[in-house]
């Protein structure tokens, strides 16, 4: 049984719409355009957001603005950001910058402004709750597609380098469905995102963009590993029996 294709498609978008409302609230906030108390406020609470959404809704660039009749569940996903991905700092401070990250000496790097919105740090209970629903994405596979599989099958899954970035996506849908209703899982969603938008050298693959293609396909080819590795499982039981 496949997943609701529409809503993967508005989640997505929301997703990407509700990241450019927030570089360009931290952008604002930078410019003095937006208090950062406001900023603050504002990505946390979905009634004060859809509020000055609805104020503002004419500023707001066009990529970054919802739909009116999204609004209420946009604001509620606006509002998990600041839980699971980014945080406004008030006073950042500087950082040393060096074109193409090259060299950082003082000759060939400079001190510029830093950013009010930085990166959430992952930790590593929050790897382990990322692990969880990772696991938990694939049992749900299996439940919806009427596969009976244990725990084994589900580890030798991820432990594939591609199950694991397929495993990370489908969690991380799941979780879209979630912040929409303003369910925050913390610092966990972005352990995911790492899971497949990152390669294995732990960089962000070039020109990655999230489509609600890509998480069709990753739960195509995490159904078929499933099947595989459910049969491998099972003969190799029945040789032990037989044996």
């Amino acid at each position: 049984m496949k997943r609701d294709q529409v809503l993967l498609v508005r989640l997505v978008d929301m997703q990407q719409r509700s990241y450019c409302l927030l570089k360009w609230m931290a952008n604002a906030v930078t410019e003095g355009f937006v208090t950062f108390d406001t900023a603050h406020d504002y990505s946390e609470l979905p009634d004060a957001a859809e509020g000055w959404i609805r104020n503002h809704y004419l500023n707001i660039p066009v990529n970054a603005r919802p739909a009116t009749e999204d609004l209420a569940p946009f604001c509620s996903f606006f509002s998990t950001y600041l839980t699971n991905s980014f945080e406004l700092v008030s006073n950042p401070g500087q950082q040393r910058y060096s074109p193409g990250a090259h060299c950082f000496c003082p000759m060939c790097s400079w001190l510029v402004d830093a950013p009010n919105l930085i990166t959430r740090k992952v930790k590593p209970s929050d790897k382990r709750r990322a692990g969880t629903m990772r696991r938990d994405a694939i049992a749900e596979l299996a439940i919806r597609n009427q596969i009976k599989a244990g725990e084994l099958v589900f580890k030798a899954m991820l432990e594939d380098r591609q199950g694991f970035e397929d495993a990370s996506l489908l969690a991380y849908a799941d979780d879209l469905v979630q912040r929409e209703k303003g369910i925050a899982n913390g610092p966990a969603v972005l352990a995911l995102w790492r899971g497949f938008a990152w390669n294995e050298a732990g960089s962000p693959k070039h020109g990655f963009r999230l489509k609600a293609r890509l998480i069709d396909e990753s739960e195509e080819r995490l159904l078929k590993l499933l099947q595989d590795f459910r049969i491998s499982a099972f003969t190799s039981t029945a040789k032990n029996r037989l044996s």
